[in-house]
């Protein structure tokens, strides 16, 4: 294993053993860390922390604001996590834990997109992930995905706020990532299947967060249901033996297959052998690939937003 990422659609610090579980990973060569909200990661949490040797720390804060923030995170402190995201920045040592805030654009904080730059430069973090509101569940996340099949003018207009604060970010020291606003089927999600596997808290091992819970879902406007599929369960089962199972080994090879297809039709349009432009030649490539496995055909992270 080369890292492990202590997320898991919940909350890590309400682990116990987390901090144990990251010094073996770390003794064991692992990169290590975690996606938190930060409400936990207080001055007793983040030496222990340290000393653990996490590599990495994403905190969720999705308003610049006390007003914006708390009316997202219900029962949430806003200023209690910028003291906390500010004093695990001191108390780092060497650049470590890298730190970094998770921004979900929605409508109701979109207006802060600089504000948010500001206060990460403020707080000592070294990057701002823009994320998309990509993941439904229920009525969970219903209604506040700011994200297209194709760019209108609204669209547009997002886009352009968002350029501005990542030039911002720039010049104020910071890295900066953002999801696409307009869908694009990719041949692989960045979660990558290929590589990686997701253990749910439970035990249960599966593809993906995605395919580890299911349920009823939204994509691009339109109700569908993500089917919740597991290769087997720790410790029962033997995570390589797993990992070596049909499903698991099927899957991989069929997003093998896809980036083959995808890449090499990419090549030859810029080759001149295919369509020239590259919006042809995206849509060639594209037309080129596979059938996504059941599941990654309905989920946003495949489609770039």
């Amino acid at each position: 294993m080369r890292s492990i990422d202590f997320s898991g659609g919940g909350e890590p610090l309400l682990q116990p053993a987390l901090a144990r579980w990251i010094a073996e990973a770390h003794a064991a060569g692992c990169e290590t860390g975690f996606l938190s909200n930060g409400v936990l990661l207080d001055a007793e949490a983040a030496p222990r922390l340290i000393e653990a040797g996490v590599d990495w720390i994403a905190v969720s804060l999705d308003g610049a604001t006390p007003r914006t923030y708390e009316a997202i995170r219900a029962g949430a402190d806003f200023a209690r996590v910028c003291e906390n995201v500010e004093r695990l920045a001191r108390l780092r040592a060497a650049g470590r834990p890298r730190l970094m805030l998770n921004f979900v654009l929605m409508p109701e904080n979109v207006h802060e997109l600089e504000r948010i730059v500001r206060l990460a430069a403020r707080l000592g973090v070294d990057k701002v992930h823009f994320k998309q509101c990509d993941v439904v569940r229920g009525e969970q996340g219903r209604g506040r995905a700011l994200f297209a099949r194709a760019a209108d003018r609204a669209i547009r207009a997002l886009e352009k706020k968002l350029q501005r604060a990542r030039r911002l970010a720039r010049g104020l020291g910071l890295e900066s990532e953002a999801s696409a606003f307009v869908a694009r089927e990719l041949p692989v999600c960045g979660q990558d299947p290929r590589s990686s596997l997701f253990i749910r808290h439970d035990g249960a091992v599966a593809a993906c967060i995605s395919l580890a819970y299911g349920g009823p879902s939204v994509f691009l406007g339109r109700d569908v249901h993500m089917p919740e599929e597991h290769y087997g369960r720790l410790p029962a089962d033997d995570l390589l033996a797993l990992w070596e199972a049909a499903p698991c080994r099927a899957r991989r090879e069929r997003f093998a297959e896809r980036v083959r297809a995808y890449e090499g039709e990419i090549q030859r349009g810029f080759l001149g052998t295919a369509p020239s432009s590259y919006e042809q030649a995206l849509g060639a490539a594209a037309a080129a690939m596979p059938e996504a496995p059941a599941g990654c055909s309905v989920c946003h992270y495949l489609h770039g937003v």
